[in-house]
């Protein structure tokens, strides 16, 4: 594996480690303010973050190279709106969107086949995270100042 591609994947596996960890702050600033469906969705968005390093590694593995994790900081989340925290969440799967598209390009550049076609699953996973948090967002939105309004996209939410 060319130096670039490998230096690219392991900034990656690092951004979903640290996803995992924003998301999981997320978690625990949603519970804080008793929004328990939000906090477990955001929890378990946070499991999956954790979920797509693991496969990055064991991607990298397979091709015989070893990943290299960073010092990752949690970011403090000072949000206490629902809407706050999801449109949070869309900028940043915004961010991993525009990283994955990055990867792809080098892995093409180097003419690195296997990891080109690697990236078209987290293409198109994102094309649903973004999609998931927009839905998110608009929930919210529309459940404006209304508490009955906001517990009840809160309890769709411990659903999902």
């Amino acid at each position: 594996m060319e130096k670039e591609v490998l230096k690219a994947m392991n900034e990656h596996i690092n951004l979903e480690i640290y996803s995992g960890y924003l998301y999981l702050t997320m978690s625990i600033q949603m519970e804080k303010y008793n929004y328990k469906g939000f906090s477990k969705w955001l929890l378990d968005h946070s499991k999956e973050e954790l979920s797509h390093a693991e496969d990055f590694i064991s991607y990298l593995q397979k091709r015989n190279v070893s990943a290299t994790l960073y010092d990752i900081k949690a970011d403090s989340i000072d949000k206490k709106e629902p809407l706050d925290i999801a449109k949070l969440v869309l900028k940043h799967e915004a961010k991993v969107t525009s990283q994955i598209y990055e990867l792809h390009d080098i892995a093409k550049k180097n003419n690195d086949y296997a990891t080109e076609v690697f990236m078209h699953k987290y293409i198109n996973e994102q094309i649903e995270e973004e999609d998931l948090a927009q839905t998110i967002i608009d929930k919210f939105t529309f459940a404006g100042d209304s508490t009955a309004a906001k517990y009840s996209v809160d309890k769709e939410l411990f659903n999902l």
